[in-house]
């Protein structure tokens, strides 16, 4: 009797240590595979390689300007011309006026998104509330439901009382 005792205790205590060691080595694989993932880990380690890498993902990433002109425009100058000959004050476009409109048009690329999602935003808080108003006059028009018991002196109570 005194064997199987021990016997069950032994086993008992090796499925303890075993437990031990499985809840140790999971721990240790959860721990490794969160330093994998961890982008920061790569970016202390490899600093100089990884500047590279987004280097090289930049530069192809942005496309080429286009530099060949077309064929049938022969030369600026030739261009400049017909510009100034379109241009409605016969005065052609001075670079200041060219630089000024392109910061315009930055300024208004970089506010124009932002003032639409403000916009959104505004409209769905505006229906959001809209929608629970009706909600709640519907709920109060619809009345109580039937069998539901109104309190003391409110209308429709069986205890209130009555003006004629």
């Amino acid at each position: 009797m005194a064997t199987a005792t021990n016997e069950a205790d032994e086993i008992r205590r090796r499925m303890a240590q075993i437990r031990h060691d499985l809840h140790q080595d999971v721990k240790q694989v959860v721990e490794g595979a969160g330093g994998v993932t961890d982008w920061r880990r790569y970016v202390r380690a490899y600093p100089w390689p990884l500047a590279g890498a987004a280097v090289a993902v930049g530069y192809l990433v942005v496309p080429k300007r286009r530099r060949n002109v077309p064929r049938d425009v022969a030369r600026r100058s030739d261009l400049a011309e017909l510009r100034a000959v379109a241009a409605p004050t016969g005065e052609p476009e001075t670079e200041d006026k060219k630089r000024a409109k392109s910061l315009l048009g930055s300024v208004f690329g970089m506010v124009a998104p932002l003032a639409w999602r403000l916009a959104q935003n505004y409209a769905m808080s505006y229906l959001e509330q809209w929608l629970a108003q009706q909600q709640q006059q519907a709920m109060a028009s619809s009345g109580p439901p039937i069998g539901a018991s109104t309190p003391p002196g409110q209308p429709g109570g069986s205890r209130g009382t009555r003006r004629t």
